[in-house]
């Protein structure tokens, strides 16, 4: 059975959010949004068209907790007997929002600190507990169905593989048919390369991870995979997944080495680097792509970061750095 994509509105300017709908006996959504009243008429008619109402749902699986994909989960649960099915690592988020937002933007903060002026980070990050809460409803826990980070889960009348991909967000999972190659890519795989966001680590200390790192390491992973179709949590089916995987996986390195030459020809900020791999574009997506590179430089044994004047400068490993 092939999802039907019910395309909804979202608060960020330009931008929509898919929920992929799998009908017969058990009507099942994968993500429904954030909590908004625009939304919830979006979902009700796309809902609608396609012969339901909210209350014929019965589940509703999250890939990742992002409040585009989670927030309205809660009232859906208001207004039928669905069972929200999350992960493992999203069900504190499901549960316990305010202190994994804190948690995640604790790390974000931390880092953003090092590298930008305080004037833009005030400017370009607003992802605290605050800001995101009047879009995003924890649910009860007697509602939720909690899955492991592998094995297999059932809907649309197949049994999908449960495929973990951190990188855009640390709690993510897609789901892949082997029957017929059919992917559920959430925000692992889209027609641009997905925003690295910035995560606190799954254990104690809640440690900043290396987002684009691990989502390279998850591009890796799913090019293993045999990918017919792919439905994605934002924008059209996806046709041509191998690809796309190398398209994209090439523009990073390329970037990351682009990155590294700006270095070595003595640009070692990473406000200075912003704008000279994305002139005229900064803002939290590339300022986030920039520590991404930067990260993986760090990881493989390339630069080194020293801190001068409250910020972290960045150079060759393999030159002097006596100016410094």
């Amino acid at each position: 059975m092939e999802p039907i994509k019910i395309e909804l509105p979202t608060i960020f300017e330009g931008m929509t959010v898919n929920a992929w709908l799998f009908k017969g006996s058990e009507p099942t959504l994968i993500d429904c949004g954030e909590k908004t009243d625009k939304l919830w008429d979006a979902l009700i008619d796309g809902l609608k068209i396609n012969g339901l109402g909210i209350q014929d749902l019965k589940k509703v699986i999250i890939t990742h907790a992002h409040l585009d994909h989670i927030g309205m989960a809660k009232k859906i649960t208001d207004h039928s007997d669905a069972t929200i099915w999350v992960s493992e690592y999203v069900y504190d988020w499901a549960t316990d929002l305010k202190t994994m937002l804190d948690r995640r933007t604790a790390a974000i903060m931390e880092i953003m600190h090092k590298n930008y002026p305080n004037k833009l980070i005030k400017e370009y990050f607003s992802f605290g507990y605050e800001a995101l809460v009047p879009y995003w409803d924890e649910i009860p826990k007697d509602r939720i169905q909690v899955f492991p980070m592998e094995g297999q889960l059932n809907f649309g009348g197949d049994d999908w593989d449960i495929i973990y991909t951190p990188g855009h967000c640390i709690n993510q999972t897609c789901f892949h048919n082997p029957k017929n190659g059919y992917f559920i890519s959430a925000d692992m795989l889209l027609r641009i390369i997905p925003n690295p966001i910035i995560d606190a680590g799954l254990q104690p200390p809640y440690a900043r991870v290396k987002s684009l790192v691990m989502q390279l390491a998850s591009y890796e992973k799913i090019a293993k995979l045999n990918i017919t179709k792919t439905f994605p949590g934002h924008f059209d089916i996806i046709d041509n997944a191998p690809e796309l995987i190398e398209k994209q996986v090439q523009k990073i390195r390329l970037r990351t080495e682009k990155c590294f030459t700006l270095i070595q020809d003595g640009i070692h900020s990473a406000i200075d680097l912003a704008n000279g791999i994305y002139p005229n574009r900064i803002n939290n997506a590339t300022l986030f792509m920039v520590i991404g590179f930067l990260d993986i430089l760090q990881e493989e044994g390339r630069i080194d970061a020293i801190e001068k004047e409250g910020l972290l400068h960045y150079y060759d490993k393999k030159r002097a750095v006596s100016k410094v």
